[in-house]
């Protein structure tokens, strides 16, 4: 032992003498030890030193050694610290924890000295339990969920949990191209903007609980991780640390039944427990998936990651999918009754500025029907977290910041409601910050049907599956064009060769190619700005990219819904196919210099 770390501990312990020192653990890759201190004299038989060391060269056992992981340690005992100084000592007897006797800071080595709870009783590692011992846990932590409900955390992570999604990139980069890495911020947000929020221990796996010798009464240790969040992403994560996927899949239920009974009678008089547990029930599943989130992607063969796990993470997954359809097929359906209810009104038609008068119309049904939209999702805004960008009004961009966006096109197709044709839809989808749709709905108010898609679950018309394309012919059929394609200097000979089609609007136009496998739509490069946009191709990209189709830029390169300079594809164009070689015959048409696109 260091002489000053010596020397610090009798003067804080009034002991006479440092007696053995006992190591009980190096600290997790090699950042430290915790040890036993045994003293001679003084008013502690003994004590736990947590020794902090940051090592110059950092080994993780499954690669993870970035900048982000060396911070992210860092500023776990950075938030310990606090919460030794400030929250620990509001904890009761019913949910004990170690008392912290001091903290220093020398030469950039942090020392945390503890209480040693062998001494207040608390003797028992587990590593099995029976059920009467994880009642035990339950109940400490239903105490600690109780007294900080409401708890700003101040110091702490502003989301407890270690594995929590904004510090775990590295991780999530792991899972891409899933469904759950589709769906990771929607499941984070879900449980950020619960109405409830307490602080999380944070790492509450069994570990981390030392049981007294009759197994009647734990404490907790290891605050590198305690933070505000739902209480949920402790109780999940605790019983799937000492419970099999069989034992979570026969006892959960019940053991959740003893959490809550216990929490409400830990609870303030003031505090509804009943809407507390409400809450906090229905996202249980939602703190299982969380944590699956950051399983898979740091060690997706663990123990842990069983058949319970997984089916409970899929309903997770179908419950926020079901919420979030419910209501843009609510809002989509309502807008486009609205809108056909207006279609004999007079029309105060304004313009946008843009050079094509498709794009540049707008009248007051777009702008209501855009309302009622907005009205209807309100609630999914506030539940998931989520930005905006509608086509009628100024954009916040709030689609830059949000982890996922709804992106609306009430009345897509203006031109053609105008004249009193068919062609016009309202479209809405929700896209993720990097620019990839989640779902999307499409509905077309004049047949009263209803496109409906889910990444991963394939598309329905009003409620019935679609095939997926037969994209194996080579026969072009249909290309499905805006009426800015007449103005092409290569329209003449586009129009011999392929059977072009003006049916509606770019939704309309590309939802055609849905249903029929060798269709195209495409939109060149242009320099003005205008034309299509996030609102009118997100939902339909989602639902032909699902039945096998492709939706790309112009050059064949990934279709990104979330581009920082632009909400337009003017300058990048767009290919909308459902099958590869009528859409290489089509862009060799309409680019004959030999546009790269595969």
């Amino acid at each position: 032992m260091q002489a000053h770390v010596r020397t610090r501990i009798l003067a804080v312990t009034q002991a006479d003498d440092v007696g053995d020192v006992q190591l009980i653990q190096p600290l997790w890759n090699n950042y430290g030890t915790l040890s036993r201190v045994h003293l001679v004299g003084g008013a502690y038989s003994s004590v736990i030193v947590k020794h902090i060391k940051i090592p110059h060269e950092v080994a993780h056992p499954r690669g993870f050694t970035s900048a982000i992981s060396k911070q992210r340690k860092l500023n776990s005992y950075a938030v310990e610290t606090h919460w030794y100084g400030h929250q620990n000592q509001r904890l009761t007897q019913k949910a004990p924890t170690p008392e912290c006797l001091d903290v220093f800071d020398e030469d950039g080595e942090l020392v945390l000295l503890l209480q040693d709870l062998g001494t207040a009783g608390f003797t028992e590692v587990l590593y099995g339990t029976s059920l009467s011992e994880v009642e035990v846990v339950l109940r400490w932590l239903a105490h600690f969920h109780a007294q900080f409900l409401g708890d700003p955390g101040e110091g702490l992570w502003t989301s407890g949990t270690y594995w929590h999604l904004q510090t775990r990139p590295e991780e999530l980069a792991n899972i891409e191209g899933t469904v759950l890495h589709r769906f990771a911020g929607l499941l984070d947000a879900r449980l950020r903007c619960a109405s409830f929020q307490t602080l999380v221990h944070g790492d509450a796996k069994l570990a981390n609980f030392l049981f007294s010798e009759d197994h009647a009464r734990v404490a907790a240790v290891d605050f590198q991780y305690v933070g505000r969040g739902c209480a949920m992403k402790d109780v999940a994560y605790f019983l799937g640390s000492c419970l099999s996927g069989d034992a979570c899949e026969r006892l959960s239920s019940q053991l959740l039944g003893l959490y809550f009974e216990a929490l409400a009678t830990y609870l303030p008089a003031r505090v509804d427990a009943a809407a507390v547990e409400t809450e906090w029930r229905s996202v249980y599943a939602v703190a299982w998936a969380d944590f699956q989130r950051f399983m898979l992607g740091w060690s997706p063969g663990h123990r842990k990651l069983t058949a319970y796990s997984d089916s409970t993470t899929q309903r997770a997954i179908d419950g926020i999918a079901h919420d979030l359809m419910k209501t843009a097929k609510k809002a989509a359906l309502a807008a486009g009754h609205y809108i056909q209810a207006q279609r004999n009104t007079p029309l105060d038609i304004q313009s946008k500025g843009f050079d094509s008068r498709a794009s540049d119309v707008v009248t007051q049904i777009d702008i209501e029907a855009q309302r009622i939209i907005l009205e209807i999702l309100a609630p999914t805004i506030t539940r998931y977290d989520l930005g905006v960008l509608a086509e009628e009004g100024a954009q916040d961009d709030s689609r830059l910041t949000q982890h996922a966006f709804w992106t609306i096109d009430p009345l897509d197709g203006t031109q053609y409601f105008i004249d009193g044709k068919s062609g016009y839809a309202t479209s809405i989808a929700l896209v993720s910050q990097s620019g990839d749709p989640i779902l999307g709905v499409v509905y077309d108010p004049v047949h009263d049907t209803l496109f409906e898609s889910v990444f991963g679950q394939g598309v329905t018309r009003n409620g019935i599956a679609l095939k997926r394309l037969d994209t194996g012919s080579s026969a072009p059929t249909q290309w499905y064009a805006d009426q800015s394609l007449r103005t092409h200097p290569a329209f003449e000979q586009i129009n011999q060769e392929f059977d072009v089609r003006f049916v509606g609007g770019a939704v309309m136009n590309a939802v055609h190619v849905l249903t029929e496998p060798q269709s195209v739509y495409i939109k060149p490069p242009k320099k003005k700005v205008g034309g299509c946009a996030i609102w009118d191709v997100a939902a339909v990209s989602l639902m032909l990219t699902e039945l096998g189709g492709s939706a790309t830029h112009f050059d064949g390169s990934p279709l990104h819904l979330n581009r920082a300079d632009s909400v337009y594809f003017n300058d990048v164009g767009l290919a909308f196919s459902g099958g590869a070689a009528p859409l290489d015959t089509a862009i060799c048409a309409i680019a004959p210099c030999g546009g790269p696109h595969r």
